[in-house]
């Protein structure tokens, strides 16, 4: 199904929808409430009169008066420290409350298809989907399929039969997902309960070593792979795709999961470098091993780790060193960077009468240049007054930088 097949249909599908609401506004009697919100943001509690259980970004249509509606844009008035916004209309311009309610839902919370919606069953078309249901599944044919799941057996249905295309030993979990190994990273792929949706989920990392970084890693993340969607989840990042099945297309589903574990692994390889950790599915260390990247030992006393760690610990004496200064110290070795953050966080080196914190963001700062060339910057200092004297050095000196020893940035 070509892009603007899916476009067409979605177009479709607002049409139908908004067709429904006009309906349903024309025909609702005074004191009747609709309530139109994105699925995933309505609160646990019951509606009742005051709309109760409606997000803040709900829209309802409230009928009173004999022949007015009122379309209330946030929680009503009732609801101490909300704002009112609403318009009201007379019953007869239903198909423009409709409209004016459609337009906000896309435009306003940019939601993308009315499956995503909870409308007191307005969002579903009972001429096409039953969702959820208990409709008998048809049969699902062979080869390529482009059909409109009737409820979630069926969808699940035609995700397996997609997937073993390319997975002919496929097999489910105790959750009901579909596990697919990537490397040491694990791909789910999983139909949501509440609506015809197939997610694609993964966790980039366990355990990890700067877990204070995660949430501006998931940033990063976003800007650089829009295609994928990275969320801080307490401990970990998450990698995420969620493809509306309506209607379902089994090439296009292959096609998003080959993409995306062409990404997976290698994603999660590169966090883990940069925050330490491990990948989702290699084993966790024996207790008492300080937990790094993949192929990461602890280092060995001997080895010289200790002496460039205490010239560290000079150079913070001194002041506040330079990153490149730092990632020269150890080679511009991101692993090793890792490892001196582990032993410096654990108590495995003294930092020798300094605070912690300084040496860590000293080393941090080395890790995210050597690692993505991006280095926090640190509080702006008031420029050094200039001396009056005439300069002794020709311009073309090359000054601080002349012992710096890290390559330049």
């Amino acid at each position: 199904m070509t892009d603007m097949d899916l476009t067409a249909a979605t177009e479709a599908a607002w049409t139908a929808f908004r067709g429904r609401v006009a309906d349903h506004v024309a025909a609702m009697a005074d004191g009747d409430l609709l309530v139109v919100a994105p699925a995933d943001l309505l609160d646990d509690g019951d509606d009742d009169d005051d709309g109760g259980g409606a997000a803040a970004v709900a829209v309802q249509v409230r009928a009173f008066g004999g022949g007015l509606v009122r379309l209330d844009w946030e929680a009503p008035l009732d609801q101490v420290g909300w704002e009112d916004v609403h318009h009201t209309a007379e019953r007869r311009e239903a198909d423009r409350v409709a409209v004016l309610l459609v337009r906000t839902l896309r435009e306003v919370h940019g939601v993308p298809h009315p499956a995503f919606l909870t409308a007191g069953g307005l969002e579903v078309d009972p001429d096409v989907v039953a969702w959820p249901g208990a409709v008998p599944a048809d049969p699902v044919p062979d080869g390529d399929v482009i059909e409109v799941p009737r409820d979630r057996e069926h969808l699940q249905r035609l995700v397996d039969a997609a997937m073993q295309v390319v997975f002919p030993d496929l097999r489910h979990d105790a959750d009901g997902d579909i596990p697919v190994r990537d490397g040491e990273s694990a791909l789910y792929v999983r139909v949501l309960p509440d609506r015809p949706v197939v997610e694609l989920y993964a966790e980039l990392v366990v355990d990890p070593v700067d877990a204070d970084r995660l949430s501006l890693e998931a940033g990063l993340l976003n800007a650089a792979h829009p295609t994928w969607k990275f969320v801080h989840r307490e401990t970990t990042v998450v990698m995420t795709h969620q493809v509306v099945a309506v209607p379902f297309v089994a090439s296009q589903l292959r096609v998003l999961v080959d993409l995306f574990l062409d990404d997976l692994d290698r994603l999660s390889g590169e966090l883990v470098a940069r925050v330490g950790g491990r990948r989702f599915l290699q084993p966790a260390p024996p207790p008492g091993r300080p937990v790094g990247p993949a192929g990461d030992h602890p280092a060995d006393p001997d080895s010289g780790a200790d002496l460039v760690l205490t010239g560290l610990l000079e150079l913070c004496h001194m002041g506040r060193p330079r990153a490149a200064t730092v990632a020269g110290l150890f080679d511009h070795d991101r692993l090793e960077l890792i490892r001196q953050i582990v032993r410096v966080r654990s108590g495995q080196h003294d930092c020798g009468g300094l605070d912690q914190d300084v040496v860590l963001t000293a080393l941090r700062q080395a890790l995210r240049l050597v690692s993505d060339g991006q280095v926090e910057q640190p509080t702006a200092l008031a420029p050094r007054p200039r001396s009056v004297q005439a300069s002794l050095l020709a311009d073309a000196d090359l000054g601080e930088d002349a012992l710096d020893l890290g390559w330049s940035a």
